[in-house]
């Protein structure tokens, strides 16, 4: 072979062995069934190999290769998808692989594989499409020879997997890939491998292994979903021969959900020994009758008698309540109502009462109604419930005095010295005017000058301590006789919505400071509309609070009964910067004439002391809401 500057002479021995090249790989290409493509894409040259035309059965008047002619021979289900692989591949590089259906010049349709690569060392996508018609044909033999299993396995309640001697997954039924997180089509992608934990997989391989000789024997393992999600099954099998092939069928039943209840079952057992031994409080289990079938070490301890003595008596002899219905009695008269929490006495051996509370709860055991009752002391909560009551109302008046001590004594010295003199003058002056106009102006200004010293006194009163006087109240009257009040104090403009429960709501609390709570929380919701029109609505109903609740974690308070206010209002809400400053003192968002920001500081002081809990969120209708949590009796 010789060259020149601008031409490649080839000679005739050159030449032969292109022509033998040529013709072998022609050879290779028509044995393979394979085609090959290649598309210069700075030029946009396009060229197929002889083979592909007769993949296509193109026998006559071929097509010009190029793209769009290749793409024109694609299943028009898949035409934009390879339209698009190709474009891909020419933008980014890198490679495709597509099992799709080409149509003949003929209208046949055949399974065809299309494989395109980028070539890193030129602006060109080499490729080539396999006529795989054989391979289905194969398949479609070993799918019918299957079939027979698939009625089977399609209609068992366990998951069944068809594997390979290799270990492949060939098939399974609905409940297999359910078990593995995957389709059934994603079946054939798994191994045994993929499906047990790697502890595991030699012990499995073992069983595996003697299903194959035909042992009948049975395995427990954990097997892996797709997901990670872990399933405990037993696992048996068996070997069978398809297409001459020895394969396993293999059935997982799955026991994870007993393997849990039985797991559950012995925690629970040693979590009710541990807890109903170790309790703090006394615990009794009762039957139908009332008669105490179980207890613990601490209710021996706390009545002084033995636990034999207790077994044989019942509960209202241990027990002595200032209701005439027992807790017991109550829940069966309700019917419905599980649970219950009363307070009375426990008797002990010595014939002392000691102040307890019981919580009662009703349920079944093998068909039959029984009662659990917890039983704690209350003798330190009842002698402490005093002193916290007063140390938190010197608290909260510490707090008063502490914000506000320093700007009433200001105001209290500066107002006087200032309005001593307007006073002063302005009756001097009225007593001499003889001129209707100017006596009427000056009486305006003794009458502001008369309110700002009422303001003043008003100032010094919020620091001095108040008296507190609870009693048994119903809170759902009371907001009733509140909100007449309140409606005669804002604007006509805003209407008042009550849609609280019809209930009673009994709740020991001081009556006016309940007033107190309520009108300052309606009058906060009026001004937050202003002068527009909208509507202030209140939502009294009842809530029970219990352990699992996100309100005992975040206020502080204990497991009960609750009301529930929640006074809505359709102004412009609360913006989240500012929702948690809201109950501080002096913080307002209104003008220094509109308000003093204590409204709803005193709010939540007066819940507090209440033992309850108070918060603001945001409405739906996207005003504002504040919720006010108090016990109930």
């Amino acid at each position: 072979m010789s060259t020149n500057k601008n031409n490649i002479h080839l000679s005739p021995t050159d030449n032969t062995l292109i022509s033998r090249e040529v013709e072998l790989r022609n050879q290779i290409e028509e044995c393979a069934e394979i085609g090959g493509l290649e598309w210069n894409i700075e030029t946009g040259d396009f060229w197929w190999s002889e083979n592909i035309n007769h993949i296509l059965q193109i026998k006559d008047h071929p097509p010009l290769p190029s793209l769009q002619s290749l793409i024109g021979f694609i299943h028009p289900s898949d035409q934009q998808k390879v339209q698009t692989l190709f474009a891909r591949v020419a933008d980014e590089g890198g490679h495709f692989r597509l099992h799709t259906h080409a149509l003949t010049r003929n209208g046949k349709e055949i399974p065809i594989l299309l494989m395109v690569k980028s070539n890193t060392n030129s602006q060109k996508l080499i490729g080539y499409i396999q006529d795989i018609s054989e391979d289905f044909t194969e398949r479609a033999s070993l799918l019918e020879t299957l079939a027979k299993y698939r009625g089977v396995m399609s209609g068992a309640g366990d998951a069944i997997i068809l594997l390979s001697h290799e270990g492949n997954i060939i098939e399974g039924n609905q409940k297999a890939a359910e078990l593995l997180e995957v389709t059934e089509e994603e079946l054939p992608n798994l191994t045994v491998d993929d499906i047990h934990l790697e502890e595991d997989l030699d012990i499995m391989m073992g069983h595996y292994q003697s299903f194959l000789w035909g042992q009948n024997e049975k395995a427990k393992s954990t097997i892996v979903g797709k997901q990670g999600g872990l399933a405990t099954v037993e696992i048996s099998g068996r070997p069978v021969d398809i297409s001459s092939e020895q394969m396993l069928v293999v059935i997982f039943h799955d026991i994870t959900l007993q393997q849990k209840a039985q797991n559950a079952l012995k925690r629970s057992e040693q979590r009710y020994r541990s807890l109903v031994d170790e309790a703090r409080e006394g615990i009794l289990l009762l039957d139908s009758d009332g008669k105490i079938i179980a207890t613990n070490p601490k209710l021996c301890e706390s009545t002084g008698l033995k636990r034999s003595s207790l077994l044989e008596s019942n509960f209202l002899e241990v027990t002595d309540f200032d209701m005439e219905v027992s807790p017991t009695e109550l829940l069966k008269e309700t019917g419905t109502r599980p649970s219950i929490h009363m307070e009375g006495n426990l008797k002990t051996k010595d014939g002392k009462l000691l102040p307890t509370g019981f919580n009662v709860a009703r349920y079944q055991e093998q068909g039959e109604v029984q009662f659990i009752v917890t039983a704690y002391d209350l003798t330190s909560v009842r002698s402490g419930e005093e002193d916290r009551l007063e140390l938190q109302k010197q608290l909260f008046q510490a707090q008063k005095q502490e914000l506000l001590g320093q700007l009433a004594g200001s105001l209290a010295h500066d107002f006087n010295n200032l309005l001593s003199p307007i006073l002063l003058v302005s009756e001097m002056l009225m007593e001499d005017a003889e001129d209707e106009f100017y006596e009427k102006n000056l009486s305006n200004i003794n009458q502001a000058a008369q309110r700002a010293r009422r303001l003043v006194r008003r100032i010094l009163t919020y620091t001095r301590p108040e008296e507190s006087e609870p009693t048994e109240i119903d809170i759902a009257h009371e907001l009733k006789e509140t909100l007449a009040l309140l409606r005669s104090s804002i604007p006509q403009t805003i209407m008042i919505d009550d849609q609280s429960e019809e209930d009673e709501f009994k709740c020991f609390a001081d009556l006016d400071q309940i007033h107190q709570i309520i009108m300052n929380i309606g009058t906060n919701a009026a001004q937050a509309i202003g002068e527009k029109h909208g509507t202030v609505t209140f939502e009294l109903k009842k809530i029970h609070i219990d352990e699992n609740s996100e309100l005992i974690s975040r206020f502080e308070i204990p497991e009960g009964d609750y009301a529930t206010l929640c006074v809505t209002d359709t102004g412009p809400g609360i913006p989240d910067e500012i929702i948690n400053q809201i109950f501080e003192p002096f913080f307002t968002t209104k003008t220094q004439t509109d308000g003093s920001g204590l409204g709803l500081s005193v709010v939540q002081r007066l819940v507090e002391i209440h033992g309850g809990a108070v918060e603001a969120r945001h409405a739906e209708n996207g005003g504002a809401c504040v919720c006010v949590y108090l016990p109930l009796l």
